[in-house]
């Protein structure tokens, strides 16, 4: 729903995925307003959720927000043009059927604080497929004896690319197979001809540096408001 201030997404039947129910704010409202836009269509959800990309916004909303039981957590967005690997960065990673990782995104997911049963974990992996179904999205992992040990996913977005979900499972960190199916990307995205390449990551504890090192550069920062209903 596309509203004057802000774009809202709420699916009842998943209400733990949080990139179905969240609100997008474009405009500036004050926190008592904002809490009001809200519950008017997210009341019934677990957790209240709200996007802001605006640094002056998000930063008067903080001091508002975050005494009312708010809290932030920032992602920065990052961008890389052309989508040219550099040449370190090997393509060892292969496209394979999402399936053949959903096994590692699991264990990813199981990994997260808000995992907190199999209940909401098969709600996130619903989410995926919901999300997946309605945007083309391709996968590339590296194995090791059949098994994948690290995974990517390439959104098509039309003219840009998003990648997501990179992710290597703990015992083969260290072994530059993130480089590697990174890389798998990028150079699926040259070949679809996107015009950039992005990606979103933890601002404070994200893979940034790796992102920047293969010639992402930060383009935005996202602050994520949340609230539990209790």
């Amino acid at each position: 729903m596309r509203l004057e201030q802000a774009t809202v997404l709420s699916t009842p039947s998943l209400p733990t995925v949080a990139h179905l129910n969240t609100v997008f704010l474009r405009g500036a409202p004050d926190a008592a307003d904002l809490e009001a836009l809200v519950e008017a269509h997210h009341a019934g959800l677990p957790t209240r959720r709200v996007v802001v990309e605006d640094e002056a916004s998000s930063e008067r909303l903080a001091a508002e927000l975050l005494p009312r039981g708010w809290a932030v957590h920032r992602l920065v967005l990052l961008a890389r043009e052309g989508a040219e690997p550099p040449p370190e960065a090997r393509a060892l990673a292969e496209e394979v059927p999402y399936g053949q990782v959903r096994g590692l995104r699991e264990e990813w997911l199981r990994a997260q604080p808000w995992a907190s049963g199999d209940d909401v974990l098969a709600e996130g992996l619903a989410g995926d497929d919901r999300l997946f179904a309605g945007t083309p999205t391709r996968a590339f992992a590296t194995f090791e004896r059949g098994r994948p040990l690290a995974y990517a996913l390439l959104l098509d977005g039309g003219r840009d690319g998003m990648l997501e979900d990179v992710y290597t499972t703990p015992e083969a960190r260290g072994r530059g197979l993130s480089t590697s199916v990174i890389a798998a990307v990028l150079h699926a995205a040259r070949a679809e001809r996107h015009d950039a390449v992005f990606v979103p990551t933890d601002a404070e504890e994200g893979a940034g540096a790796l992102y920047e090192r293969l010639g992402f550069a930060p383009l935005a920062v996202q602050h994520h408001f949340t609230r539990r209903a209790d």
